[in-house]
């Protein structure tokens, strides 16, 4: 039965992995998540399913609502998805740390990339960064220390 386990974990973490990076490429390339990307991540969290992952699902609703009050144009609702389908493989604490190591190293790439190219107050406010990068890389972060066993 370990086996078993074993072997739907790695297949997991083969699969999640894979469609994330489809995600980012296509958020990179056409600024917009296929709803289907977003499924296909959810149903990864059958492979290794834990109910306690359900709880998860509260770090959507907490970016919705901050996005819908602080900055309502900025989040798509693709990201939001994203978000809520990988909430289901990680749940609540590692989403929540992939998150906030994806704002982080988004927030890091603008500051570098608005100084190198000086961009004035207005331009910066308009310049585009796709989302989806960041999160997948944060995601995978978080998904592979806890696969290694350092659990968050």
């Amino acid at each position: 039965m370990q086996a078993n386990g074993q072997a739907n974990g790695i297949a997991q973490a083969v699969l999640f992995s894979f469609l994330l990076i489809l995600v980012s490429v296509e958020d990179v390339k056409k600024r917009e998540i296929p709803p289907l990307f977003c499924v296909g991540v959810a149903l990864c969290a059958l492979l290794n399913f834990k109910a306690e992952n359900l709880l998860g699902l509260g770090i959507p609703m907490i970016l919705w609502i901050t996005a819908a009050w602080i900055c309502p144009e900025q989040l798509g609702g693709g990201d939001i998805k994203l978000t809520a389908a990988v909430s289901l493989v990680l749940g609540f604490t590692a989403t929540a740390y992939g998150v906030i190591l994806a704002f982080s190293l988004e927030l890091a790439v603008f500051i570098i990339l608005k100084h190198r190219r000086k961009l004035t107050k207005q331009e910066a406010k308009e310049f585009p960064m796709p989302l989806a990068p960041f999160l997948t890389i944060g995601f995978l972060v978080t998904y592979f220390m806890n696969f290694g066993g350092l659990m968050l």
